[in-house]
């Protein structure tokens, strides 16, 4: 009987001890960089959602304040948000910070250390990473494996890109081809995928474009012969070959004068490999000078011989002369006449518009002094077997997207409502969290208890045994489940952003009344055009593919 009323006294302590304890008051820190945002999951909405949801189903977390850095590197800790809430630390404002995750602080493996192991210790700040299960008030939480993080984190935003880079550069300047694709007439060999090995087929066809160069057939006659014979061009080979696909052979069904241009000007074909044409730096690509070009020489197996390159590369270099400064072509109507005095405007449908038959770009042409049209002219670049008669007005295709784009964006604003509703209804409650952390503190005192109860011969030790692994048991289990109603509310809280950044997308779409580049840009990916009277949008914001009929497509 004694022991029973010992464990109703505990029950009263755990409990007054949870009421009494500190309350944190929470700066909540949010950071997003340019590389995250292809990241799901990690938008600012999503990491402002995740740490909301833990404060409130936490007792002892307060909400004070959020600081976000948007667009700012994890590489240095020179942001305006951080050094905030630095700052609201130091006068006592905050005395706890929660992320999402260690990377969310920085990804400086020797800074973010000083500020979990040294600052925020020294400052009596907790800090708390949610999704890394970090919490410096834990005693459980491994300082270790934190460090250990901290120092991944680190290698992945630099020493694997300088690594890579370093023996990408060693490759080249070694000869050794670095590309994704061996360039057409070769493969990568087998054996060694930094080896090129002619194509046998692939390369006849090079070596004849060579020789017709040589004897002074134009490279328009080139670009006909091998249309006209069937040979595929180098994309549709490959997807031939099952080496890229199909999205990224689409549109690329002729040969054309570029593509001709830049094989009889690639050294590569005589058996030299120049690589090194570009540099990229944050995503970006730009061009070397040609004294800056990488050229090894003498690599590879030759497609043609150096005195048969040499003599194609005469009828371009050094041969070029000045042009004089051309004024601008004269607007053409849709009947191929110049008009006058007529300003182009701008074609906000620039890259969208598609041919549904042959795949490419559909080009835009003025068919009166403020209306345009958009036409495929595959039949008039290549043959008129080619293709067919595809067209279609642009203010028909404004009216068909402001229409569509309103309806979509209903519809699927009804939906996103709706599967909201349904998310929020999902989430775990508070109560049972704090009553599952009210029984985790019951037991552990009652296991702290048992040495004492052991000692002063209450209980054998047998029975001390016996029930302090009956207690470890329950405390795992009970852990447990705590963690998966947390992690279930994290998620359902990540998705409940996620849902109402696209819910407020949508409503703004459907209040869009023109169209614009931009908007364009951000919701359609592509237009499709057909002759019998189809048009299909592939809009950014579904995977549903929508087609729409119009009789006015049989106006050509």
């Amino acid at each position: 009987m004694a022991r029973k009323t010992r464990k109703e006294q505990h029950v009263t302590t755990a409990e007054n001890e949870i009421s009494q304890q500190k309350t944190y008051r929470v700066g909540a820190y949010v950071r997003l960089s340019a590389v995250d945002r292809k990241q799901k999951g990690d938008s600012i909405e999503t990491q402002k959602a995740i740490i909301a949801a833990f404060v409130e189903d936490s007792h002892d977390l307060e909400l004070t304040d959020i600081y976000i850095d948007d667009g700012v590197s994890g590489q240095i800790f020179q942001r305006p948000a951080f050094t905030q809430m630095i700052t609201d630390m130091e006068s006592g404002k905050i005395d706890c910070c929660i992320t999402k995750d260690l990377s969310r602080l920085g990804r400086n493996a020797i800074d973010a250390g000083y500020y979990i192991e040294k600052f925020f210790p020294s400052k009596n700040i907790r800090f708390i990473a949610i999704t890394d299960d970090y919490d410096s008030a834990d005693p459980n939480s491994s300082g270790v494996m934190l460090s250990m993080k901290n120092i991944l984190n680190e290698i992945n935003a630099t020493e694997i890109g300088v690594k890579i880079s370093q023996t990408k550069q060693m490759n080249i300047r070694k000869g050794l081809f670095v590309g994704r694709m061996a360039p057409y007439g070769y493969f990568k060999s087998k054996e060694n995928h930094h080896m090129l090995v002619p194509d046998s087929y692939a390369a006849s066809i090079v070596l004849r474009m060579f020789e017709m160069a040589a004897d002074g057939i134009a490279v328009s006659d080139i670009v006909a012969w091998l249309n006209g014979i069937g040979i595929l061009p180098p994309k549709r080979y490959y997807f031939s070959k099952g080496m890229v696909s199909e999205k990224e052979a689409n549109g690329h069904i002729h040969w054309n004068k570029s593509g001709i241009y830049a094989i009889l000007k690639n050294r590569v074909y005589c058996g030299d490999m120049v690589q090194g044409k570009g540099n990229t730096k944050s995503y970006v690509i730009t061009a070397r000078p040609k004294s800056d070009w990488i050229i090894v020489m003498g690599t590879h197996e030759a497609i043609v011989s150096r005195e048969l390159f040499d003599k194609v590369q005469q009828r371009w270099v050094g041969n070029k002369t000045i042009q004089p400064k051309r004024k601008p072509s004269p607007i053409l109507l849709d009947n191929g006449r110049p008009s006058k005095h007529i300003r182009e405007s701008k074609n906000i449908f620039l890259r969208k518009v598609f041919c549904g038959h042959c795949g490419y770009t559909m080009r835009r042409f003025r068919n009166s002094k403020t209306k345009h049209r958009f036409r495929c002219v595959t039949r008039n670049l290549y043959h008129k077997d080619d293709c067919i008669m595809v067209s279609i007005g642009e203010d028909t295709l404004k009216d068909i997207l402001l229409n569509e784009l309103n309806k979509q964006a209903t519809v699927l604003g009804g939906v996103q409502a709706i599967g909201l509703q349904t998310t929020h209804d999902k989430k775990p409650s508070k109560s049972e969290i704090l009553k599952l952390q009210s029984e985790i503190d019951r037991n552990t005192r009652f296991l702290q208890s048992l040495y004492e109860n052991l000692s002063q011969g209450d209980i054998t030790s047998d029975e001390y045994k016996a029930l302090k692994a009956d207690y470890e048991s329950k405390i795992t289990l009970l852990k447990g489940q705590e963690k998966k109603l947390r992690d279930d509310g994290l998620n359902n809280a990540a998705t409940v952003a996620e849902k109402s950044k696209t819910l407020s997308k949508l409503n703004e779409v459907q209040k869009i009344s023109d169209l614009t580049a931009e908007t364009l840009d951000r919701l359609v990916k592509k237009i499709t055009v057909y002759e019998d009277q189809r048009v299909e949008i592939h809009f950014a914001f579904t995977d549903k593919i929508i087609q729409i009929e119009t009789k006015e497509m049989t106006a050509i």
